[in-house]
């Protein structure tokens, strides 16, 4: 170890002597380079290596050839062709560092990455070319080094060819991978752009349209043997000539310019791309979002409205059953063509254009033929999510009037097809409140209700719609129906809060609400592991509700009382025990305070949970704010075992104690 350690050391020298040569770095600043690199190198040198030693290293000598950089740009120093290692040496060193860190952590996505990201960065080409191969051999399953190692082909080294045969194998790797697909797709439209680009500029196209113009010159022999002529003489024509070919920076042969008119080019044409996408259906065939993918990466290029046209009737053909697909071919008549020269695509039109109302109503055709095709629910519910959408955007009376019919006409129609499903009677219950039609609103909401009970929603807008006796026995219902939904939860937390905030019920009434509540929402996890991400919200939500309560109504003592019958009667959460350390900062006092704080403390860090870091840290905090040392060395003996990263958390100990 420690030879090899000299090894790499000895071959710095030649470098640190040139730069104290130079007077770059002080004798000083010298010996403390050396320092560093050599405790880097120790700790490289390790049996065990960590990845935070490499990434230190890296940091340290990138900060070093910063400062070299600009400390040589102030000095105006100009090196000798002999002198110019100097200036590449750090860099090496880099790369070196990166090297052995990622021969050691092949497995190390990120690291590969900062890797990838540092050669980009300094423009070295062969070496990027080097990292890349390295790279995609130790993960040829990840797609974004294909794609980020083409991309660089592409637009670093203009190699399209060995671009296109790296797209091409990754696809062969991974057939069912969308994103490949659709980054071959945009490859080959770039391709394509930057032709045409170039032939502009060229002015090829032009060559083409000049060669039209000399024919309609050209003396033309009639029946009669009489001689037209010209409409333009042989000098002003050569002078014209002239003039334009000072302009040009390619003449063309009548071949060339027959053979590169865009018209008779198929690669101009959108035949690759037309391939890629016919290749792709055939390997992930029944995605309407991966087919949508390709018109969206279509928009962001200029000419392409034939080949968006191909896709559409690509996905009529192959899913005209699916209702997302039927919905999708409907709506898009209202998508904004994008014109050469913007940036916007994808864009609808917008509601004040002339254009929109007759692209609104070939898409409500549609939408109606589509219903007719496919009858069931799913069809309606996107036909009633294109409708709401649009009432919602649209500020013009009559065109709001014409859809709130066309909506009142859907839901009725499925009403008597009795395809109504739980979100179209959602849907429909909501809409109906906005116009303010109650009493319809309250028969809709309850032949929801009695088709879905399990809607939280109708129970939602039921509770609206009723009288303030009602709501009470309501929620009831409401919650023992739907036990896990957070919206009902929610919502008859601010219930409570507001019957308090009236007065309508007595402080023991409300203890006992929140009491059961809290007992409710215990049960409902099937074991104290099993947690779902509705239901931990739920148990916290109550919880932390109830405690803030009995703080604000009986203060501190209260607050105690109740969290801990809490924490007696339920098992606890992360939220819920820092929320009662907040109340306990914000109302606890300096005599009593730490015989209650500390046993929430033990509870917080006896929880299960992934991260045992940040509980420790907050523990040791306060002990250390109470000048609690001999219990802080305890905790801290106690952390050492549990923490997943020692190193990590003792820094963060020592940050505690230069604060204390």
């Amino acid at each position: 170890m420690a030879e090899s350690v000299q090894y790499q050391l000895e071959r710095m020298l030649p470098e640190l002597e040139a730069l104290e040569h130079k007077k770059i770095f002080t004798p000083v600043e010298i010996k403390s380079i050396i320092k560093k690199r050599t405790n880097f190198e120790y700790a490289l040198h390790r049996r065990i290596k960590q990845k935070i030693d490499f990434l230190r290293s890296i940091e340290y000598e990138m900060n070093l050839e910063e400062l070299r950089k600009k400390r040589m740009k102030r000095l105006g120093l100009i090196l000798d062709p002999k002198e110019k290692n100097l200036e590449f040496s750090g860099i090496k060193r880099i790369y070196g560092l990166f090297k052995r860190a990622t021969k050691k952590f092949t497995g190390d996505i990120t690291l590969w990455l900062q890797y990838i990201d540092f050669a980009k960065k300094n423009d070295s080409s062969n070496v990027l070319s080097g990292i890349f191969v390295q790279a995609i051999q130790y993960h040829p399953m990840n797609a974004s080094l294909w794609i980020m190692a083409a991309s660089w082909e592409n637009e670093h080294n203009s190699n399209i060819a060995a671009a296109r045969t790296l797209m091409q194998r990754a696809i062969r790797l991974m057939p069912e991978n969308e994103l490949l697909w659709h980054e071959y797709f945009r490859l080959e439209l770039i391709y394509i752009e930057k032709i045409k680009l170039r032939r502009r500029i060229l002015g090829i196209d032009e060559e083409a349209d000049e060669k039209k113009d000399i024919d309609a010159m050209q003396v033309d022999v009639s029946e009669e043997d009489n001689i037209q002529l010209p409409t333009v003489t042989g000098e002003e024509y050569d002078a014209w000539k002239e003039e334009q070919g000072e302009e040009k920076k390619l003449k063309l042969s009548e071949e060339e310019a027959k053979t590169l008119e865009e018209a008779n080019n198929p690669i101009l044409n959108g035949l690759l791309t037309k391939i890629i996408y016919d290749n792709a259906i055939q390997a992930i065939s029944q995605k309407i979002e991966f087919r949508k993918k390709f018109i969206d990466i279509y928009r962001e290029f200029t000419n392409t409205e034939k080949h968006i046209d191909y896709i559409y009737e690509t996905i009529r053909r192959d899913m005209n059953q699916v209702p997302a697909a039927r919905a999708y071919l409907s709506e898009r008549h209202l998508f904004v063509a994008r014109d050469e020269g913007k940036d916007e695509c994808g864009d609808y039109i917008s509601v004040s254009d002339p254009a929109f109302i007759p692209a609104l109503r070939k898409c409500v055709e549609e939408y109606e033929g589509a219903l007719n095709d496919l009858p069931g629910s799913e069809m309606s519910e996107h036909y009633i999510r294109f409708i709401l959408n649009w009432y919602t955007i649209a500020g013009e009376e009559n065109l709001k009037l014409y859809l709130t019919k066309l909506a009142q006409r859907t839901f009725k129609a499925c009403e008597k097809k009795n395809s109504l499903s739980k979100k179209l009677y959602e849907d429909w219950a909501q809409f109906i409140m906005n116009q303010k039609d109650f009493e319809k609103a309250k028969n809709v909401v309850e032949k929801g209700l009695k088709a879905h009970k399990d809607s939280s929603l109708l129970w939602s807008c039921k509770i609206q719609l009723s009288d303030t006796d009602a709501q009470s026995s309501i929620y009831a219902q409401g919650l023992e129906a739907n036990p896990e939904s957070l919206l009902l939860w929610t919502s008859y937390k601010d219930w409570i809060f507001d019957q308090c905030e009236k007065k309508m019920l007595s402080t023991e009434e409300i203890d006992s609400l929140f009491s059961k509540a809290c007992d409710r929402v215990t049960m409902l996890l099937p074991s104290m592991t099993a947690e779902s991400a509705d239901r931990n919200e739920i148990r916290i939500l109550i919880q932390s509700s109830y405690v803030e309560w009995a703080s604000k109504t009986g203060g501190i003592e209260f607050a105690r009382s109740v969290y801990k019958k809490i924490l007696k009667n339920s098992y606890p959460t992360y939220q819920f025990i820092m929320r009662c350390l907040e109340i306990e900062n914000q109302l606890g006092d300096a005599e009593t305070g730490p015989e209650h704080v500390e046993p929430l403390f033990e509870k917080l860090i006896g929880l299960d949970s992934a991260d045992k870091e940040e509980p420790y840290i907050t523990y040791l905090s306060y002990l250390y704010s109470q000048n609690k040392l001999q219990k802080a060395n305890q905790v801290y003996n106690r952390a050492c075992k549990e923490v997943a990263n020692k190193e990590s958390f003792d820094v963060k100990v020592k940050g505690l104690i230069q604060k204390k």
